[in-house]
């Protein structure tokens, strides 16, 4: 049996019962082996969590790198809406997209530094990512250091609604914010006089 697989299975245990809920005996019977096979990959559930954390993290670092070199030849304004909704796709298509998110917010008291110093890997890699393309645009109103963080944030928000409320909820919200996220980045051009 391998760690991948133990860790996916993991995964799906966490997001759904959260850390306190989840069972080592239950994943093992999951994977279909004894809970004490998983001693000899993982020390304990503490072990387990840090180690689904990582690859976690790796997956969705790889995942960045995928997306932001198939789509070099976007503008920022379509990568930016793309990836918004790649998000949502992947947060309904994959477990470890609804963990990293939702553990952000409650991960497990003990082991809260260890996982925030994995997922500030990923938020550095996921800036570094962004500023590059932030540099772009020649419109900025806003510094494009400064443009990493705006959309990061409304991110979180977005994804807020398909943690603790539904797809249809992040559509809504996305129609929504979207014009005045982009409408505050971008200097728009005053129309001429006699423009009408």
């Amino acid at each position: 049996m391998s760690e991948k697989f133990l860790i996916k299975i993991a995964v799906k245990h966490f997001l759904k019962f959260g850390y306190e809920g989840t069972k080592l005996s239950h994943i093992a019977q999951e994977a279909g082996m004894k809970k004490q096979s998983l001693y000899f990959h993982f020390k304990n559930k503490d072990d387990l969590f840090v180690q689904v954390s990582l690859r976690v993290v790796e997956e969705e670092i790889e995942f960045l790198q995928s997306f932001f070199a198939g789509n070099l030849a976007l503008s920022l304004k379509d990568m930016l809406y793309a990836l918004l909704l790649e998000y949502k796709s992947r947060y309904l298509d994959s477990a470890n997209n609804g963990f990293m998110f939702l553990l952000t917010f409650i991960p497990p008291v003990q082991l809260q530094s260890s996982f925030l110093d994995t997922y500030h890997l990923f938020l550095t890699y996921f800036k570094k990512l962004l500023k590059q393309k932030f540099l772009e645009e020649p419109r900025l109103r806003i510094n494009p250091e400064d443009g990493p963080t705006s959309f990061i944030t409304l991110l979180d928000g977005l994804m807020t609604q398909l943690i603790f409320e539904t797809p249809k909820d992040f559509d809504n919200s996305l129609r929504i914010f979207w014009d005045i996220y982009w409408n505050g980045l971008i200097i728009v051009n005053s129309p001429r006089q006699g423009d009408v």
